[in-house]
């Protein structure tokens, strides 16, 4: 009825072509597009995870599971006012919990396949990526190999569901839902795990579990002096302070050449794959004050020049030879780059926290088919001819691009004064500056549409010079332009002048008498 599936309208949902440019394979999985919500807030719940997928991600990174799983975790946990910082790191749910919300989405996703009109038209391509934590011991206690065991093996699970389906939804009844959840896995450690315990870990994940496996690692790898460097002079965060304890209690580089050269050998040797997903949040002192305690980890976009250095220097050591899963400040601007570098898949979590959520994904997807179009690319191997060359190149333009450093965004967060009601925002933030309060996002909508009497029509109601403010507002509604967290403000005057040299509108008489001034 309402044409949308958990607040998604049809007309953002994503339609996969049996043509795609993007598609590829991984763990010996078709992989129908490249990018996926990184292990986090996104992938907690089902309707997380379908909503994720309905807009074009088809890599899932299922939140991090770990023994302990009765947490506490403050609130708030997660600042993203810009780049982002969080102070939670593992799942809210119960083990069990947390199963029955996988085993769910999974079986949503076939469900939708045939709704949607995907099933037997396009492949599943679809993979479901499993995160565990944080040490060996919780790695191989009973609870949480009980959790592998479940995914790798859903028959109850989806039993269950099946019989459901046929009681309620017989359409549905004999859709295909595999018991197998996932192959794979990434290994989420703790800031300052000891190198040996993160090989054993991945050892036994790859040797007695059999699964693909990615370790994620973390960006002081690069060491202080260019983490700080780079911080600082280039990007312009001199406000970020971070110990010398969080380099010198995690991995360092050196240590980590040999760990992926064994692992490497350890995978090879039983036909499996093993990679290195870059990176993992930057711990750093609390100089915010916005959340509690006094460290916390950073994400998003200041992120992306360190860990493409990083990734430049580990590929370059390996000659090329290095699976990487990138996931530091990847959006729909620079996804083309990360993976014209080699990088597969591409994950990102901070970036769906900003205005449109999953929808933005969408971006990412429209903007690689273009720029692969344009570069003459028919696929993700042919965009990563020469990724060395292409990985030192955007290294060094990461650092000099002016998106990356602090004051890029010249005029700060689209904030308004108006509070935040249980289902939405009551005011759209380019409303609220401007000075007659006109409804921007209706006129907006109506001129993309070609409607522009409709959209004059709305303008005129608040705005009885359109032909004027068309060319001379000062345009304060761009400075709130949900917009800027995408790429640049709307050219919303620029919008408001089509519609009045394009709209036609008819003028009603004011018949009714002046008020008179006598007492």
């Amino acid at each position: 009825e309402q044409q949308s599936i958990f607040g998604i309208h049809q007309s953002l949902f994503f339609v996969p072509q049996p043509d795609s440019p993007y598609a590829s394979e991984i763990f010996g999985h078709y992989l129908a597009t490249p990018v996926g919500p990184a292990a986090g807030p996104h992938t907690q719940l089902s309707q997380n995870i379908v909503c994720a997928w309905l807009s074009g991600a088809r890599f899932i990174e299922l939140k991090t599971v770990q023994i302990m799983d009765e947490l506490e975790i403050p609130r708030p946990c997660i600042d993203m006012a810009d780049e982002g910082y969080n102070v939670e790191w593992s799942q809210e749910l119960k083990l069990d919990e947390s199963i029955h919300e996988y085993v769910n989405a999974w079986a949503l996703i076939h469900v939708l396949r045939r709704l949607l009109g995907f099933e037997g038209r396009v492949p599943f391509g679809t993979v479901f990526n499993m995160s565990v934590g944080y040490d060996l011991k919780g790695t191989q206690s009973a609870p949480i190999t009980r959790f592998m065991d479940r995914l790798a093996d859903a028959s109850e699970e989806i039993a269950a569901i099946k019989a459901t389906l046929r009681d309620q939804f017989p359409q549905f009844a004999d859709v295909d839902i595999p018991t197998c959840l996932t192959d794979n896995v990434t290994l989420s450690t703790m800031h300052g795990c000891p190198p040996d315990e993160i090989e054993q870990i991945v050892r036994y994940l790859l040797t007695e579990r059999g699964l693909h496996t990615t370790v994620k690692l973390t960006p002081t790898l690069l060491g202080k002096e260019t983490v700080m460097r780079i911080l600082h002079e280039h990007l312009g965060y001199r406000e970020i302070d971070i110990p010398d304890a969080v380099f010198e209690h995690d991995l360092q580089y050196n240590r980590a050449l040999e760990l992926i050269a064994t692992l490497q050998q350890t995978a090879d040797e039983r036909g499996l794959t093993f990679g290195v997903k870059l990176s993992n949040t930057l711990a750093m002192a609390n100089h915010r004050g916005e959340l509690p305690g006094d460290e916390m980890y950073m994400s998003g976009r200041a992120l992306y020049p360190i860990t493409m250095n990083l990734f430049n220097r580990l590929v370059h050591a390996f000659e090329g030879k290095l699976n990487v899963s990138y996931s530091a400040g990847a959006d729909a601007l620079n996804v083309t780059t990360i993976l014209a570098c080699g990088a597969r898949p591409v994950t990102t979590a901070s970036d769906l926290l900003k205005p449109g959520g999953y929808s933005r994904l969408l971006q990412y997807l429209e903007n690689l088919e273009a720029e692969m179009r344009a570069r003459g690319a028919s696929n993700l191997d042919e965009l990563a001819e020469n990724k060395l060359g292409k990985l030192e190149q955007a290294a060094a333009e990461a650092l000099e691009n002016p998106r990356y450093k602090k004051d890029y965004f010249a005029y700060g967060l689209p904030k308004v004064e108006s509070g935040l009601g249980f289902f939405d925002c009551v005011v759209a933030p380019c409303v609220e500056p401007c000075a007659v309060h006109q409804d921007v996002p209706e006129y907006a909508w109506l001129v993309a549409q070609g409607e522009y009497d409709r959209a004059l029509e709305v303008i005129l109601a608040r705005n009885p010079l359109p032909g004027v403010t068309g060319y001379v507002c000062t345009e304060l509604c761009r400075t709130r332009c949900s917009r800027n967290d995408y790429e640049q403000p709307v050219a919303i005057r620029a919008l408001k002048r089509i519609a009045a040299e394009k709209g036609r509108a008819t003028l009603i008489p004011n018949t009714q008498s002046p008020i008179s001034n006598t007492q």
